[in-house]
């Protein structure tokens, strides 16, 4: 029987992995092109060295997208100042908002035989 030869963590490049990781990829897709399991990757990202080199690299793609929406928004697009501005603003650009406190309701409800004629 031949046997596989088990990928180290030592003889990853790191500035691969960053790059890798800026192309905006799942980590599942990032142990693929690694040539590892997902199960292999999540063990790795428990070393510092490649978690953050993991991280730059998602950091590098997010920023890349977040630039590209922001020029969106400012050049007009409805959709974009939205999404942005609810992102980015929660606060005060939510539509759902949440009240603190006890909120009694009482409903009345008239129950008839007979619904009306129209």
């Amino acid at each position: 029987m031949g046997s596989k030869k088990r990928a180290r963590l030592e003889e990853v490049n790191l500035e691969q992995v960053e790059s890798i990781a800026s192309l905006g990829l799942t980590d599942e897709e990032i142990a693929i092109v690694l040539g590892i399991s997902p199960r292999t990757l999540y063990y790795w990202k428990k070393k510092p060295e490649f978690l953050q080199a993991l991280k730059r690299g998602k950091l590098k793609a997010d920023y890349v997208i977040a630039r590209s929406l922001f020029e969106k928004a400012k050049s007009g697009d409805t959709t974009a100042m939205i999404f942005w501005l609810k992102n980015r603003r929660p606060d005060l650009w939510r539509d759902k908002y949440e009240h603190a406190g006890d909120i009694k309701i009482t409903v009345n409800r008239i129950i008839t035989d007979k619904v009306p004629d129209d």
